[in-house]
Order: structure tokens, then C-alpha cells, then sequence
């Protein structure tokens, strides 16, 4: 299965991690949850460092991963993992019993700030061509919505050796194929899913708490939660909250 990682016991459930992670960023969601989690390493990531990192091939990693199962289970993505969890559940809608977007987005709606977003992504492909992963991650974990200096030493350690399983190459593969730039638009098909959808951002994260709020407007079955004392990533800034929401939403919905 992709290699994937599990976790916990129970009813299977997928869940896909965020760039520059890995699946192991769902290391305790198993307990939390009380299902089997299946992470797998998305392409360029982890395990997968040398898999196909075509848009379509991602879509279809993905998507093999939920019909390996062989029934409909929840699916949780978040951040980049939301982008495509959302892809898939547009490919594959009679796989998924509930899908969970977590600080995601369904991309870039127009067509000029896409491109300018590609080639923000081809900037950032090169210089990961020349850094090591230490000097990428030294940059990334403290800047912007992807910065980890709010948290306790120990958390920021814990996830810096995630992140510390990735290598730039990968890293570099993975923004080039099916980064923001890449993506196209999914805004105009959000009111095509079928599945019941919990959509979740962190109230200190302003960009895709808009997102979240826009989105939950197209979507027909939707439940919007913001997680007020949270940033980009939730799921680390307030996990036994963010958590208990998913559980109660899958649970009842899922």
C-alpha cells in the first residue's frame, strides 16, 4: 500500500500529511481517533522520495491507496495533503464516507496568480537544488504560516525529525509537480461532492481561515470549524481539540 505508515486500531481511515512531511505526522492519531490510520508518504516525500510526482500520478498514489481498502473510508488531508485528498474524493466520491480538510484549499482560482505562483515554486525548487534539508527546514520552521517557533522545544524537535526524513531533492520534485502553481483550480466543483465534509482551520491563521469560510459556501454537506487557539497546522498547535472534533465528525458522519 504505498508504503504507507499505520497507526492505532479499528475501522481504517487515510490520512494525508502536509509538504514537507511525512505520514508520520499522524503518528498519534491512531489513539486519538480509534481507527486504523493509514499515512502514506506522499510522492517525493519520506519513503516515496523517487515516486512519480505528476500531478495525475499523485492523484491516482492517492487514489490506490483509498481503493486498496476495498470500501468507502473517511479521508483527512491537510494542507497540501488536503488539496489532494479534495482531488481525489472529486475522482473517486464513492470511495470516501467523509473527507476532512485541514488548512487546505482547492488551489489557486485564477489563472494569473496561478502562474505566479508557479514560478514562486520553481524559485523555491532551485534553491532546495542547493540547500541541504537542515538549511531548507532552518528556513521553513521560521517564517511565515509554516513556522514552528511558537512551540515548546520539545514539539518543535519532534517535528523537525519528521520533517528531517525528507531530502531536497524530493522536496524540490513535489513543489514542482503538484504544488499550488501546478494544481488547477477546484473552486468550481466543490459543490460536486457528495460526501459529508468538515472543513477545519486555526483562528490565528487568517489566509486560510478565508479559504475555509469561501469554501464552505460550495459545499452542499459541510461542517466549518475554527480551532481559535491555532495557527496553520492545528492538528500540532492544538491537538487534543482538533482531534476530538475529527472523531465526533467521523464518527457520526463518516
Amino acid at each position: 500500500m504505498n508504503g504507507a505508515r499505520r497507526f492505532g486500531n479499528g475501522p481504517p481511515l487515510v490520512a494525508l500529511h502536509g509538504f514537507t512531511l511525512t505520514g508520520e505526522q499522524f503518528a498519534s492519531a491512531g489513539s486519538f481517533l480509534g481507527h486504523t490510520v493509514i499515512a502514506p508518504d506522499l510522492p517525493g516525500h519520506g519513503r516515496n522520495v523517487d515516486a512519480r510526482t505528476h500531478l495525475t500520478d499523485v492523484i491516482e498514489f492517492v487514489a490506490s491507496t483509498v481503493d486498496s481498502l476495498g470500501q468507502s473510508v473517511p479521508v483527512i488531508g491537510y494542507s497540501q495533503g488536503g488539496r489532494l485528498a479534495l482531488a481525489t474524493a472529486l475522482d473517486r466520491p464513492d470511495r470516501m464516507s467523509a473527507l476532512v480538510l485541514i488548512s487546505a484549499g482547492p488551489g489557486i482560482e485564477d489563472a494569473g496568480e496561478r502562474e505566479v505562483r508557479a514560478r514562486s515554486d520553481a524559485r523555491l525548487a532551485a534553491r532546495l537544488a542547493t540547500s541541504s534539508i537542515d538549511e531548507f527546514l532552518d528556513t521553513w520552521t521560521t517564517t511565515g504560516i509554516t513556522s514552528t517557533e511558537h512551540l515548546s522545544l520539545a514539539d518543535r524537535d519532534a517535528d523537525r525529525v519528521i520533517r528531517h526524513q525528507n531530502s531536497p531533492h524530493g522536496l524540490a520534485r513535489a513543489v514542482v509537480g503538484y504544488g499550488q502553481g501546478t494544481q488547477p483550480s477546484m473552486w468550481h466543483l466543490l459543490h460536486n461532492l457528495t460526501m459529508p465534509v468538515l472543513v477545519i482551520s486555526g483562528g490565528r491563521d487568517e489566509k486560510y481561515s478565508h479559504i475555509a469560510d469561501a469554501m464552505a459556501n460550495k459545499i452542499a454537506d459541510v461542517k466549518r470549524l475554527t480551532i481559535d487557539d491555532a495557527g496553520h497546522n492545528p492538528l500540532l498547535d492544538a491537538p487534543e481539540q482538533a482531534y476530538a472534533a475529527i472523531s465526533d465528525f467521523i464518527d457520526r458522519r463518516g
